[in-house]
């Protein structure tokens, strides 16, 4: 009688391992950096904590590797991309490898990936080596998007539409669950689309009027309000995360102590969901404003454009970013996305009333919306010494492409 084979010891520790990567995966996805540790993960594998230290002495590690291994997965989706002859090729093929992976991962034959909205969060050794490998994505997604037949899209351009197709993707994890896996490569296709064509009908102008003041001014004394609480708070939280953002880092913003930022806030909690109210308030703020102009696709322009340079000119802009969600409580975090699906099916009217009186080519209203609220969303803060050059820089080079289609002269 032959013996059973046993799997050698090197094969027992690399499956292993990856049982472990799949798991903290999980952990990771569902709750954030702050949710996360080896305790939790040994938990969903039933395991005891002490076990997982043998191939990942801290969480710091862990979570390291879980990214390292996402941002990998995206340089295969790029490896493919870049085989194809155009940018709008390589742009197409990109955005539907990265929906068939959403497809693989939807029906059970690929693990999770990890949000890179925690990629900043990151503590220790491990921080610098992760974000490097996160930034070489930049850098090679721009270059999907160069070519000898377009000079015009500038490196400038290249870059800020990289990171904002980072955001498209990403942001796609709120929303794509409502379809069914079989119908991703149509959302791919109509998404990729938007990228590439944008959005007026053929020969409507990109108006030239004055955009929307959004918003109050704020003070030019030293009294400590509640208004200066929320944009430093916002601040914090778009540069350091939910997480980074303390109690004590956003006193030191406004040099104020802990007791006085308890006498104008019950806690951080409820600092941040007055943060998300401020950004919907000033949403809603501007497509009230921008109803008053001409044809809906001027009415989007108007609010896109003018809440993008919002977050642009603002300090630390005064729009949360989506991000900012990924480690805030389940419960607020549920309760910020029913109202970000709620301002996005709003926009998406817009853009069907755009497709009915001809002002806006036909396209899928609602994955149009996700695109717009991304769009404005992400839009980078300028440095204020630099502001006088970069502003124009903002509006030619990232948010006119994002409206008329990236490669448009």
């Amino acid at each position: 009688m032959t013996a059973a084979v046993k799997p050698k010891p090197r094969a027992r520790y690399a499956a292993k391992r990856d049982a472990i990567m799949a798991a903290a995966t999980k952990v990771f996805a569902d709750h954030g950096m702050s949710g996360f540790t080896l305790a939790a993960v040994a938990k969903r594998m039933d395991l005891h904590p002490v076990s997982l230290t043998y191939y990942f002495k801290r969480k710091e590690d862990l979570a390291a590797a879980v990214l390292h291994d996402t941002i990998a997965r995206f340089a295969k989706m790029l490896d493919e991309a870049e085989t194809h002859a155009t940018p709008a090729e390589r742009l197409t093929a990109f955005v539907a490898a990265y929906f068939e992976t959403r497809r693989r991962i939807a029906v059970g034959e690929e693990d999770v990936l990890a949000p890179f909205s925690e990629v900043y969060l990151i503590e220790g050794e491990q921080k610098q080596p992760v974000i490097q490998s996160f930034e070489a994505l930049y850098v090679r997604i721009g270059r999907l998007l160069k070519s000898d037949e377009t000079p015009w899209v500038s490196t400038p351009r290249r870059q800020g539409l990289a990171r904002l197709v980072v955001n498209q993707l990403t942001w796609a994890d709120t929303w794509l669950s409502t379809y069914e896996p079989q119908d991703y490569p149509r959302v791919a296709a109509r998404l990729s689309d938007l990228m590439i064509n944008g959005l007026p009908a053929a020969g409507q102008p990109w108006p030239d009027g004055p955009l929307l003041a959004l918003g109050t001014p704020s003070a030019e004394n030293d009294e400590v309000t509640r208004d200066r609480f929320l944009l430093a708070a916002t601040k914090l939280m778009n540069r350091e995360g939910y997480r980074g953002a303390s109690v004590d880092k956003i006193s030191a913003e406004l040099k104020v102590t802990k007791g006085s930022f308890y006498h104008h806030n019950a806690d951080k909690d409820e600092l941040a969901v007055a943060c998300f109210g401020a950004t919907f308030d000033l949403i809603d703020q501007a497509k009230r404003e921008a109803a008053k102009a001409g044809s809906n696709w001027t009415r989007l322009w108007l609010a896109v454009t003018s809440l993008g340079m919002l977050q642009a000119e603002s300090a630390g802009g005064r729009l949360l970013r989506h991000h900012c969600m990924a480690a805030v409580p389940h419960a607020m975090r549920r309760q910020m996305l029913v109202r970000f699906m709620q301002t996005t099916n709003s926009f998406a009217g817009i853009i069907a009333d755009g497709v009915a009186d001809g002002s806006i080519r036909p396209v899928d209203p609602l994955l149009a919306a996700h695109a717009m609220m991304v769009t404005f969303n992400a839009c980078l803060p300028l440095e204020p010494r630099r502001r006088p050059v970069v502003t124009d820089g903002v509006m030619e080079e990232y948010l006119r492409p994002a409206l008329l289609g990236y490669f448009v002269k």
